[in-house]
């Protein structure tokens, strides 16, 4: 397993900078509606008015981040999302009307969006394009390991502090993006694409490995846009499991009210745990085959979590706890292959827009997926967990038409370089 680990020596500053981003957030995440309600006079309605239209900002941001990525450099723009946040967090520390509330969302967003299209970028050049599954399995480790951490901090704030727990906790997180910030900018070793200067094209010399910065040539790669359909489909199966499960557990099933906390924190201990093993456990095999493997995984896990509705509750109890566990595996292996895939079917002048392109799908998710849902359940379980489990089904055909035409997903997961046979 340690062999198995990339040599993250000389990175040591950026791994406790996402480490410390994840704590961060960790910390607000829990209490992201409840400190409003609690430090405000604004009713819980507003509060989530303003949330639900700060968050529409994220696909329109994903795009120009993409651009400001490709311009700037993966380093810089995660330096600069992680100050954004900080100015954003700050300003939720002074909030007291729905303008500023809204002002300060939005901010936040802006931020947001732009670390998850400069992040899969960043790593691709710390890992210069090789063994890309194992740096992400590292830093997803250290990355929920963080979300835990903050989560329980938060829990221990309010329950010691009460309000004054609540500024602390936002404070804290705001504290927590510049120190990001800083520690990113001290990392400055990774070689000449740490920077994001880019040079000749890494990769292979495929058709859609040839296209040159700029929107007019990603929007032509036509192979690529069907990845990120495909993407969209893996994100609302994610979002569905997140929004749908607990309350369905609750309120159709008729379970015990502590379920869905224990189910989402067994999931954070799976997401914490389980990167790396996952990552061994795929090494060697084709990244297509790896992604099928998931969908057959969170397609089961939907299946489970239907038939929690038709047995006993003890049963229900094991099922839901049999499908969190097949869901959190799945959803693993996608957080491993993904990102290296469109990192790998991008030049070094386009990586920043082919991630944009990607993260929208899963904005867009964001805006779709709970009110998809809301409508589900009202129809009942059959209704609800049935075209989940047949969307897994569609996600596999995808991949498999996909891989012939991506030569990105046919490479095996892991693989320490860009040539030989065994590459593609």
């Amino acid at each position: 397993m340690r062999a198995w680990l990339p040599d993250a020596r000389g990175h040591r500053r950026l791994f406790s900078a996402l480490s410390i981003d994840a704590l961060g957030t960790g910390l607000f995440l829990p209490f992201s509606i409840l400190y409003f309600t609690a430090t405000t006079e604004l009713t819980l309605g507003r509060v989530g008015l303003a949330l639900s239209i700060a968050a529409l900002v994220r696909i329109p941001a994903t795009a120009g981040a993409g651009m400001f990525c490709d311009r700037f450099g993966a380093r810089s723009t995660v330096i600069v999302s992680n100050l954004t946040q900080a100015v954003g967090f700050f300003n939720y520390l002074f909030v007291g009307s729905f303008g500023h509330l809204l002002g300060a969302a939005v901010v936040v967003q802006l931020g947001n969006s732009a670390f998850w299209v400069a992040y899969p970028a960043l790593v691709h050049d710390v890992a210069e394009g090789k063994r890309q599954e194992s740096w992400f399995a590292l830093i997803t480790t250290l990355r929920q390991a963080g979300l835990g951490v903050g989560a329980l901090g938060a829990s221990l704030a309010v329950a010691i502090g009460g309000v004054n727990g609540y500024t602390t906790i936002v404070a804290v997180n705001a504290l927590s993006f510049t120190v990001a910030a800083i520690l990113t900018r001290l990392d400055s070793s990774g070689g000449a694409h740490a920077v994001g200067v880019s040079g000749a094209p890494e990769h292979d010399d495929s058709p859609q490995h040839t296209a040159k910065g700029g929107w007019a040539s990603t929007l032509r790669d036509q192979p690529f846009l069907g990845f990120v359909v495909l993407n969209f489909g893996l994100a609302l199966l994610s979002l569905a499991f997140g929004l749908a499960v607990p309350v369905f557990l609750v309120n159709t099933v008729h379970l015990p009210p502590w379920i869905p906390g224990t189910v989402l924190a067994v999931s954070a201990v799976l997401g914490a745990l389980g990167a790396t093993p996952v990552g061994a456990a795929i090494t060697g095999h084709r990244r297509w085959s790896s992604l099928m493997a998931s969908q057959a995984i969170v397609g089961g896990a939907f299946v489970a979590v239907l038939c929690c509705a038709y047995v006993p509750s003890a049963v229900s109890i094991c099922l839901a706890l049999v499908a969190v566990v097949l869901v959190t595996v799945g959803e693993l292996i996608q957080s491993l292959i993904v990102s290296p895939i469109v990192n790998d079917c991008a030049t070094a002048a386009s990586r920043g827009r082919y991630n944009s392109l990607s993260q929208m799908a899963f904005s867009i998710g964001d805006v779709v997926t709970p009110a998809l849902m809301a409508v589900l359940l009202a129809h009942g379980p059959a209704a609800t967990w049935i075209p989940m489990a047949a969307l897994a089904i569609v996600d596999m055909l995808g991949i498999a038409l996909l891989a012939g035409h991506l030569p990105a997903m046919r490479r095996r997961v892991n693989h320490p370089g860009r040539t030989g046979p065994d590459a593609v």
